[in-house]
């Protein structure tokens, strides 16, 4: 019988008052915004709320005078604006997201600068992450179907994203917010380009996520989403990191994976160890994504996706049950 699991915070999840300030440097209490409530940003954006501090910047609630709603503001952090890589990263997640047209992938409007700062501006999505969902669900963990549904509307993101020749290489629940119980996927400021034959300038991603060949700074694919995948998708159900017992809720460091290299080298722990409510051909395609080999794992995220979405008892499970369904054969009047 397995002993049931209390939850407990996860630093690596979505920032809390204080663990978001220790990594910024600021002692709990002191202000963690430049911008103050009412401030303006570029003329036409006001602040209206404080939602994140992140790696790069702030994340503002704006009330925007052009299009009349509110919006998220992310900006560059004042501290950071000598820094190019910073503002270029910022940058490319601008660029990024003007091409993206996906229900699952956060959608832009536009970007700018001010004060010498770059931003994006994004919609404001009104919804807990699914890290604050995590947190408050029994053993820490959602039921098979649920967690399956979640995965296929990450994936489908994610494909579109591959499709279009990026890469997101940080998946976790505080990088996904629920718009009316869609997950939409956020934070491209670590995303690459596909190019098999290039590898990353740094350190990519949030550790208990990340493939191996990204710890270890190799050429990265399509693969690499697919581990992250895999990793969330074990989260999900079992309410654990795959390698739990080696991260402990730290980050990895640099060599890390030499001192543990069953991280690049095996497979974690089966999910049905941890949750036996996990039908066997789940867990067979969870480990499937986490094969260390990066040619192991499923070579794209379209066959994954048929492969979870085959898990599902029929199509319609894909969105609400109790909602009405009908196909028009003629235009309304």
């Amino acid at each position: 019988m397995i002993k049931p699991r209390t939850a407990r915070p996860r630093p690596l999840g979505l920032l809390t008052e204080t663990t978001g300030a220790r990594r910024a440097g600021v002692r709990p209490g002191q202000r963690r915004y430049p911008y103050a409530l009412g401030d303006r940003i570029a003329g036409d954006l006001t602040v209206i709320g404080h939602l994140a501090p992140g790696r790069l910047g702030h994340l503002y609630q704006v009330w925007s005078a052009r299009e009349w709603c509110g919006l998220t503001c992310k900006i560059l952090a004042p501290e950071l604006r000598d820094d190019r890589r910073a503002a270029a990263a910022l940058r490319r997640e601008a660029r990024i997201l003007r091409r993206m047209r996906h229900p699952n992938i956060i959608r832009s409007f536009g970007e700018g600068e001010h004060d010498g700062l770059p931003f994006l501006l994004m919609e404001y999505v009104d919804g807990p992450s699914l890290f604050d969902l995590l947190e408050k669900r029994p053993e820490r963990r959602f039921g098979v179907a649920d967690g399956l549904r979640i995965a296929v509307n990450i994936g489908a993101g994610l494909y579109h994203l591959h499709r279009r020749g990026w890469l997101h290489l940080d998946l976790k629940p505080a990088n996904l917010l629920l718009r009316e119980g869609i997950p939409v996927l956020l934070d491209f400021d670590a995303a690459r380009p596909t190019d098999p034959g290039r590898r990353p300038s740094g350190r990519l991603g949030t550790a208990p996520y990340m493939a191996p060949e990204q710890v270890r700074r190799e050429p990265l694919g399509p693969a690499a989403d697919v581990y992250g995948l895999g990793a969330l998708l074990y989260e999900l159900l079992t309410g654990r990191w795959p390698f739990e017992a080696v991260f402990r809720g730290e980050e990895l460091r640099a060599g890390a994976e030499r001192q543990h290299p069953q991280i690049g080298a095996t497979l974690p722990p089966p999910p049905r160890h941890f949750n036996p409510e996990i039908p066997p051909s789940v867990q067979q395609t969870i480990l499937r994504c986490l094969q260390p080999d990066p040619a192991a794992r499923f070579p794209s995220m379209h066959p994954l996706l048929r492969a979870l979405a085959a898990e599902l008892e029929e199509p319609v499970a894909l969105w609400p049950g109790d909602i009405l369904t009908e196909r028009r054969s003629e235009p309304r009047e």
